[in-house]
């Protein structure tokens, strides 16, 4: 990565150092770490007040930034925002044999989907014709255990699929 670099790293927060500027407004220091090993990132006033909750060791994040480059350290990120894992965009696909098969069921399907509000969008998959309808962001779910499983009882493991939406499309 070059200085300047516009980037995007996730892990879990290994460690966090407070500190405190000369206006006596709070700012961090946080050791990302992954599986391959560890970024120091730098938590401006301005935003560490905006992201205080997200801030506690042992959260996994993404954290979008710029990338700091000197001589003789390390690079750093300078967090210009964070996303809890969370918080990462997903969408239900939900398969059915044909568009006359999802008709038939719709109502029902309907029904089953508004037991959850959430951010997660739902996406219809008719087979036989090769159509994609997304539903309308009123009908988005929070896709938490209960719900998949009881689609998945519905429509079968092979028709009922969560897919993570990139981070760097989403933000």
């Amino acid at each position: 990565v070059r200085d300047g670099a516009r980037e995007i790293i996730g892990g879990m927060i290994a460690a966090k150092t407070i500190k405190y500027t000369k206006n006596n407004k709070t700012m961090a220091f946080l050791t990302i770490e992954d599986l391959v090993g560890t970024v120091e990132v730098v938590v401006f006033p301005k935003d560490y007040e905006k992201n205080r909750q997200y801030l506690e060791e042992e959260n996994k994040v993404f954290v979008k930034g710029r990338v700091s480059e000197e001589d003789d350290a390390a690079s750093k990120l300078i967090c210009e925002e964070i996303i809890p894992f969370e918080r990462t965009k997903k969408e239900l696909w939900l398969q059915f044999e044909s568009k006359a098969v999802f008709l038939s069921q719709e109502k029902l399907l309907y029904e089953m989907l508004s037991s959850s509000d959430g951010e997660d969008e739902v996406v219809i998959y008719c087979k036989a014709e090769r159509a994609i309808k997304r539903l309308p962001a009123n009908k988005n779910v929070h896709t938490e255990p209960g719900l998949l499983s009881r689609l998945t009882n519905y429509l079968g493991e092979s028709c009922v699929k969560l897919i993570e939406k990139p981070i760097e499309n989403l933000y």
